[in-house]
């Protein structure tokens, strides 16, 4: 696919198919990367008006309604995390749901599990060995401080045993919460088995009472799934019906306009209705958009358009890496200039800037790390290269 940047410079063309996602299943659904750039960039948002206002302490002593409406949309980026776990339910589940649903064959557990290794932990463990060695540089502690904390984010025990998010990667709470999701889907899969009736209704019954995790989490009990587990199992249920029904079905406006009323529901709860109702109703919602996505026309193809499933296959690569690069933006450049002084002017400039920011340096990190990763025999490769020996297990240079 080649992409004219500048339509006024018809000789700059970029090649954009170099960036795609490989995938093994067969069964790639582009609305799913889709899902992914709307979570990655709510995110990104999010963290931009963050370091923007509250690190580089831009204060705005007078702010219009529009800035006011403006500001609290963009904190609603927090929920683009909730996204990801939703997909991820969902992602995870289709060989589980093709097995159980359509005879397809049986998940191989230790290869499920050593896939997501395979795939996963050579991108984070990377991330992280970067940021531990510079952060004494940039002054953010000594490496005999900083260590215990590498320790348990590579463990993947970050939130857990300091009760807080990584101070190596902030971001990478979520991605324990992941973890731990893995870990247990081959657990949860075994309902899958059970009549689509209690199958469907464990699964919401589930959800619903993992939603009201307020009433009945000790206060201060730090992130695990317990918190986030109704996103998951919402993830599963949206692919048990998707598996079964919905894939052979044409899309529909119906199902846009359930998705359009879902978001606009999503951002008034937020709004108005903050807490208890909120944690109800959210993964709900977000189910409700999710749904469009896979069902609606106007949803799908917009979802699908350019290079959103491009840039959302990505996602992982940008999670990991995009509030460093924000914060070296604002700190080393942004928070230097004058700009307007008008909360909406500024971030009109300070966001792009970012994005764009973010979007080259974790270009580069996806090509060089994740990318590779995303093929299943890379450790294999990588270990004949390192033993020097091909696959017959002989050595290069014996070979005739």
């Amino acid at each position: 696919m080649q992409v004219v940047v500048f339509p006024a410079l018809q000789t700059l063309h970029f090649d954009w198919s170099k960036f795609r996602r490989l995938t093994t299943s067969g069964g790639y659904l582009p609305e799913i990367d889709g899902l992914r750039f709307v979570a990655i960039a709510s995110v990104v948002a999010l963290h931009t008006w963050g370091y923007w206002v509250h690190r580089a302490g831009r204060v705005y002593e007078t702010m219009s309604f529009f800035d006011r409406a403006v500001e609290q949309l963009v904190s609603l980026g927090y929920y683009g995390v909730h996204l990801f776990f939703m997909i991820s339910g969902f992602i995870l589940a289709v060989p589980f749901c093709r097995h159980a649903f359509e005879g397809g064959k049986a998940v191989d557990l230790g290869r499920y599990l050593w896939r997501r290794v395979t795939r996963l932990e050579p991108p984070y463990v990377v991330s992280m060995l970067i940021f531990f060695a510079l952060m004494p540089w940039a002054g953010k502690g000594t490496y005999a401080d900083l260590f215990p904390h590498l320790m348990a984010s590579l463990a993947y025990v970050h939130n857990i045993v300091y009760g807080a998010g990584s101070i190596i990667n902030n971001n990478a709470w979520s991605l324990e919460i992941e973890v731990q999701f893995y870990l247990l889907m081959p657990l949860i899969a075994s309902l899958l088995w059970l009549p689509p009736i209690p199958r469907r209704l464990t699964l919401g019954a589930s959800a619903l009472a993992l939603s009201f995790n307020g009433m009945w989490l000790p206060h201060g009990f730090p992130y695990t799934i317990l918190q986030f587990g109704q996103f998951f199992l919402l993830g599963i249920l949206l692919c048990d019906a998707w598996t079964i029904r919905w894939r052979h079905l044409s899309r529909t406006v119906r199902a846009d306009v359930l998705g359009l009323v879902a978001a606009l529901a999503f951002v008034a709860v937020n709004v108005r209705f903050k807490g208890l109702v909120a944690d109800v109703m959210n993964p709900w919602l977000i189910a409700c958009f999710f749904y469009a996505a896979l069902r609606g026309q106007v949803h799908g193809r917009a979802l699908s358009w350019g290079v959103i499933p491009t840039i959302g296959g990505m996602c992982y690569s940008i999670y990991l890496l995009h509030a460093r690069v924000i914060a070296a933006l604002v700190h080393g450049v942004l928070e230097k200039l004058p700009l307007f002084g008008v909360f909406v002017l500024d971030y009109a400039i300070v966001l792009p800037v970012c994005a764009l920011g973010v979007l080259v340096v974790s270009a580069a990190f996806y090509l060089m790390i994740e990318q590779p990763c995303m093929n299943p025999g890379w450790p294999a490769k990588a270990a004949d290269r390192l033993l020097g020996t091909n696959r017959r297990g002989c050595s290069p240079r014996a070979m005739p």
